[in-house]
């Protein structure tokens, strides 16, 4: 790197590296600087060096054979010289005068022109690479985060992501990494044969094969919705039939839940925040994620009836449209929301639900307190519902503290924290 002072004013200068000689001819290349301080000249100097490195590398790059690592160095190229990269078609119909300063620019000062590398890259002459599947997924992260990622928390978007990442994994796996256009049918098909092994082995149910197939069939239609490609869609009605997607809860009977889990001293070992929240599920019903979510105004102790309000969530999106709600606090629950009040909120298992109800559910089974071994603390929430239908809980109140939602037209405001208190009074413990 050098620098040199001609007619009052300083110029960037360089020998072009050997490295480099197979793509660029010159000996030697140079830059105005546009000052006439040295000063301010050796301080621009590091970034035109560091540019024209670049431009070399991209010209390197772009004689690979590589399309993909091809096109994405014909757009570094392009940058280097001032252009925004646009492809040849785009560029013919576009203004006049963006096409003639492009061919201006392939003639250098010195009377030689671009090589061919370069001047695809400036003129667009570089055929975009196929999208793969993998591809498409790094795509659809970029123009569906609004509408699929809004609002999501750091976990949320994370499960969402570790969803398709694996099932893009799968079928790579099965396939290979497959550009969109090129899946077919019979790929979709042999994706599914894969699976139906894996069922058949026992390494996995339905269950699992047909969400891995809804997400990839999910990835395709919208990448294909986004380019506007009429393309069939492979992997449409090939989810295994006969198989339900829910499954009915287990509940805990409330004998169970009052001479076992609430005992005293039962649940004395388990951490302080991980046994309130538990027994904040008890008397709500409340789906643990929307617990540890909560925020301190979701605690609304103060209040004429003290309730939880699971619209008061901290950077999370709740389930569905009928989740936020507000539930009263009455007996061990209420009592459970105080202690988690007091210690300032809800800490370790923030936004962390599916940590709670692994440790939660381990703790149940190291201490015999899973009713059945199908029991789990999700369970409290499945009784709950059972222990509202047996104190003949009107329906649309039951629908309304559990956030589902009423299938009855929906007329009036529902029922009042006084109502809903009243109900919940049958059936605390």
């Amino acid at each position: 790197m050098g620098l040199y002072l001609d007619r009052g004013y300083w110029y960037f200068v360089k020998k072009v590296p050997k490295r480099f000689a197979h793509v660029d001819s010159r000996s030697r290349v140079s830059r105005a600087l546009f000052t006439d301080s040295e000063r301010e000249a050796r301080e621009k100097a590091p970034a035109v060096e560091a540019e024209f490195v670049a431009f070399w590398e991209a010209l390197a790059a772009g004689r690979g054979g590589d399309a993909a690592a091809a096109f994405e160095s014909a757009k570094r190229l392009a940058a280097a010289r001032g252009f925004t990269f646009r492809l040849a078609v785009d560029i013919s119909s576009g203004p006049v005068e963006d096409v003639l300063t492009r061919i201006e620019a392939l003639l250098r000062k010195d009377g030689s022109f671009a090589s061919l590398v370069e001047a695809g890259a400036i003129l667009g002459a570089v055929e975009a690479p196929a999208v793969t599947l993998s591809g498409a997924l790094a795509e659809m992260i970029q123009f569906a985060a609004v509408e699929r990622l809004s609002g999501k928390s750091e976990a949320q978007v994370s499960r969402w992501r570790t969803t398709r990442d694996r099932a893009v994994a799968n079928f790579v796996k099965v396939c290979g990494d497959l550009p969109m256009k090129e899946i077919s049918r019979a790929n979709a098909q042999a994706y599914r044969e894969a699976w139906a092994a894996r069922i058949k082995a026992g390494e996995v149910g339905p269950n699992s094969a047909n969400k891995d197939i809804g997400t990839i069939s999910d990835l395709f239609r919208t990448w294909a919705e986004y380019h506007a490609l009429e393309l069939p869609n492979p992997f449409a009605k090939l989810r295994f039939k006969g198989v339900k997607t829910k499954t009915k809860g287990v509940p805990f009977s409330v004998q169970f839940i009052r001479d076992k889990l609430l005992r005293p001293g039962a649940l004395a070992r388990m951490n302080d925040e991980a046994r309130d929240v538990l027994l904040i599920m008890v008397n709500t019903g409340a789906r643990p994620s929307e617990i540890v979510g909560l925020t301190a105004e979701g605690f609304a102790l103060g209040a004429n009836v003290p309730h939880i309000d699971i619209s008061k969530q901290a950077g999370r999106v709740l389930k569905t449209q009928t989740s936020p709600r507000q539930i009263p606090l009455l007996g061990v629950s209420l009592e459970a929301a105080r202690r988690i009040v007091a210690r300032g909120g809800i800490a370790r298992y923030r936004d962390r639900a599916d940590t709670w109800s692994a440790v939660v559910n381990k703790f149940l089974s190291e201490n015999g307190l899973r009713e059945t071994p199908e029991h789990s603390a999700y369970s409290l929430r499945h009784s709950f519902e059972d222990r509202l239908t047996e104190a003949g809980v009107d329906d649309r109140i039951r629908a309304e503290l559990m956030g589902h939602k009423y299938e009855r037209p929906d007329y009036g405001r529902g029922g009042s924290l006084e109502l809903r208190r009243k109900a919940l009074a049958l059936i605390a413990l």
